[in-house]
């Protein structure tokens, strides 16, 4: 029997399925989720593909762990993204064994106050990274991204102040927006 269509059921459906250890559907989800999950790791993280099958793995199996405790029994989201954002959730956490180091004060010969320069010329450059985007950013991004991340608005409030129909669409044009920023920040070679 071939693959079935994993996303024409409804996410309860799916979940019901996993928590009650359907093998054939579990297998065909784990499947189907593998080769783009591993891909768009690589590509973002830079890691080889052992390494992002892995994460896949370990990924993969805290989805099915949480399904099957009954920690989810929906998603707002779909599978995909709760598993990505699982595996991202391992990567931050992997970086972040990766880089802890000796504190600066136990390096001999280093003097504190010229790390407080870069700090500052670190800070200085993402604040002027910040002004170049939104100075190049048409409305109604602008205005958007403006109301979410310097005034705190939420959603709601945004959409009532902008005239949008609900919420739905703010995520969505806040989505497009931030797209067309990283797109941007990639021409000009800001971010890989």
């Amino acid at each position: 029997m071939g693959k079935t269509d994993l996303t024409a059921e409804p996410i309860e459906l799916q979940l019901l399925q996993v928590k009650e250890g359907d093998d054939r559907f579990l297998r065909n989800l784990y499947e189907d989720k593998r080769s783009g999950f591993i891909n768009w790791f690589q590509k973002t993280y830079r890691i080889d593909k052992q390494q992002a099958l892995d994460l896949f793995q370990k990924s993969f199996s805290v989805f099915y762990f949480n399904v099957k405790d009954g920690k989810i029994v929906t998603l707002k989201s779909t599978i995909d993204t709760y598993i990505f954002g699982i595996g991202k959730m391992i990567m931050k956490e992997q970086f972040r064994r990766e880089s802890k180091a000796v504190p600066l004060e136990d390096i001999p010969d280093i003097q504190l106050a010229d790390y407080g320069i870069f700090k500052a010329e670190e800070t200085s450059h993402r604040q002027s990274l910040v002004r170049k985007i939104l100075a190049h950013l048409e409305e109604p991004c602008k205005s958007l991204l403006v109301m979410y991340y310097f005034k705190n608005f939420s959603m709601e409030s945004i959409a009532l102040h902008m005239g949008y129909k609900n919420q739905g669409v703010v995520k969505k044009k806040k989505s497009l927006c931030l797209k067309w920023i990283r797109t941007q920040l990639r021409e000009t070679n800001v971010v890989e």
